[in-house]
């Protein structure tokens, strides 16, 4: 995975705003009404779950935030890990007012196959949350404070909605329904919307059609004018969309999502009663995607910095070599100007610790148990590369081309 310049698929986690909306319209900017509590949190670490099936690999950030509104990309400074397999993450050293951004990552279709994920957003913690989960849910809640009551009339906004103990039927359909809004706009080969910054406002267009009803927000018939609603106000949206689609395509796009949103019903019932996310309703939710010609998978990308850097970093090789109980690892990293790179790693198991030293770390007292090994770089120009290697056999060497190592 690589950006500027390089392009990557990218998630953004966001807000530590209670009670104010994430970015005004056209969603460029956060203000404060009365009632607006500013939540400050000493350093901390955040931990959750990425949720839509469980996201792997994908890029978590604090955003911080500057005169009420985060920037959508990760800067320097800024604490940053990956996703695991099981989706979670683990950001330590959180300070001060930030939002939880999320970029790139795969998730599970119903076959096992790893597809592309949607970005998302969320809230910093309130003080006492012990989880911070990023899910379709805390993204709507992220533009859109006020959803926070009346999503908990269904049960916890913050949920978990992919665990195997399952979450409200309430929950999970409009949690579906925002993904497909966001495939709706940005799957397929031509999407609407492939900026990553423009990705995540369009989803904060769909939490302020949610907020505007007063309704059922689990019904049918809410979510699935406020989803055609939402796909007329981003096509009308220049920032968002330069060249808006012809009428007839615009006409498409709303009979695409308000046929899936319809599907979506059909598959999971509007019941306050568990309903879990298993292969078997992941299965019916992709025929749906597919009978209303809708690309499950999301692709967008963020250029960090603003512009499009010809030389970004690129790692080639990854490489562990146990020598009694510790793990080295090297990597070998091309970039125009090596002198200027800063390297951060990180490994999937928790119990362990790395000692980084720039392009080569360690891991003490290593018992040859599965891990991944991760590094950023990042250039003076701010434009980075990311890799992951897994530890098979001594040595392991895995030669890496955007992101993919084996």
């Amino acid at each position: 995975m690589r950006l500027p310049g390089r392009f990557l698929s990218i998630l953004l986690l966001t807000q530590s705003l209670s009670g104010c909306g994430l970015f005004d319209e056209p969603v460029t900017s956060s203000t404060c009404v009365s009632n607006c509590t500013v939540v400050t949190s000493s350093a901390a670490t955040v931990g959750g779950k990425l949720a839509q099936s469980y996201v792997k690999g994908a890029q978590v950030w604090a955003d911080k935030i500057v005169n009420g509104v985060g920037n959508l990309q990760w800067d320097a400074g800024e604490p940053l890990a990956l996703s695991k397999d099981d989706g979670s993450y683990q950001l330590a050293d959180t300070s001060g007012e930030f939002m939880l951004v999320t970029s790139g990552g795969q998730k599970q279709n119903s076959s096992g196959s790893w597809v592309d994920a949607a970005p998302m957003v969320a809230p910093a913690p309130e003080p006492g949350q012990t989880t911070t989960n990023v899910t379709p849910l805390t993204t709507l809640v992220a533009f859109e404070p006020a959803l926070k009551e009346k999503l908990a009339a269904y049960g916890d906004w913050n949920a978990d909605i992919a665990s195997p103990s399952g979450v409200s039927g309430n929950l999970l359909r409009i949690a579906k329904t925002v993904e497909t809004f966001s495939s709706t706009l940005s799957g397929g080969d031509s999407p609407v919307v492939s900026d990553f910054s423009a990705n995540l406002k369009s989803l904060g267009k769909l939490a302020t059609s949610l907020n505007s009803v007063s309704n059922d927000l689990a019904s049918e018939a809410v979510l699935r004018t406020s989803a055609s609603s939402a796909i007329t106000a981003v096509v009308s949206d220049p920032a968002l969309v330069s060249t808006p689609p012809t009428n007839a395509q615009q006409n498409a796009l709303r009979n695409s999502v308000e046929q899936a949103v319809q599907g979506i019903a059909a598959a999971i019932p509007a019941t306050d009663d568990v309903v879990v996310e298993d292969p078997t309703l992941l299965a019916k939710i992709e025929e749906v995607l597919d009978n209303a010609s809708i690309d499950e998978a999301v692709s967008v990308k963020l250029i960090i910095g603003g512009a499009n850097q010809p030389f970004a970093p690129v790692i080639e090789k990854i490489t562990m070599i146990l020598e009694g109980s510790t793990l080295n690892v090297s990597s070998e990293v091309g970039d125009d100007d090596l002198s200027g790179l800063t390297y951060d790693w990180f490994t999937s198991a928790l119990t362990l610790d790395i000692i980084p030293t720039q392009s080569t770390a360690q891991i003490l007292d290593f018992d040859g148990s599965d891990i991944k090994i991760s590094l950023l770089v990042t250039d003076n120009a701010n434009s980075v590369d990311i890799a992951s290697c897994t530890w098979q056999t001594n040595p392991t060497t895995c030669n890496c081309l955007d992101g993919e190592c084996n």
